[in-house]
């Protein structure tokens, strides 16, 4: 009987570890190079806020390469992103049954456009990325995420099948 209270505690111990491990690497993706900075000193910007009709992942901030669907930290100052811009958004992904989720998957390839955005970020501000698609056009804005106003805007033609 021990000894089962003994694994019983260890197996507990070991996944408690594990959950404050996946915990602590839940934060925002670097955008720079060199070590993680304070939240204070860095910008953060959110690729798919709630709001945003498009899908959005950051590929690069000033050339230097990321993956970014969620939060990014970046550096204070002008900032160029390379992003990927699909007509579907998280949100309705999320929403869909698998069928449609199928669906808006292929929409979202064949229109998959890449483009950059320049704009200036502040340390300890969080903005967003956000948009709207009507074949064949994205709006795209950089904005505040607090109150949502627009720190620059593009439109983007997309392109069908030239990904």
């Amino acid at each position: 009987m021990t000894n089962r209270i003994a694994i019983s505690t260890i197996a507990m111990i070991l996944l408690a570890g594990t959950f404050l491990l996946n915990l602590a690497s839940c934060g925002p993706v670097k955008g720079y190079a060199g070590d993680t900075r304070p939240a204070a000193d860095v910008a953060t910007l959110r690729a798919n806020p709630f709001w945003s009709d498009i899908l959005v992942t950051v590929t690069a901030v000033d050339g230097f390469e990321v993956n970014s669907q969620i939060d990014l930290s970046l550096l204070p100052g002008e900032r160029t992103l390379t992003i990927e811009l699909g007509p579907c958004s998280m949100q309705s992904m999320n929403q869909a049954g698998r069928q449609t989720r199928q669906m808006l998957g292929m929409t979202n390839a064949e229109w998959r456009t890449r483009t950059t955005v320049t704009a200036s970020f502040e340390a300890g501000i969080e903005y967003a990325i956000s948009g709207d698609w009507t074949q064949p056009e994205y709006s795209l804005e950089v904005q505040r995420y607090d109150d949502r106003s627009a720190i620059t805007s593009k439109t983007v033609t997309g392109t069908k099948g030239q990904f």
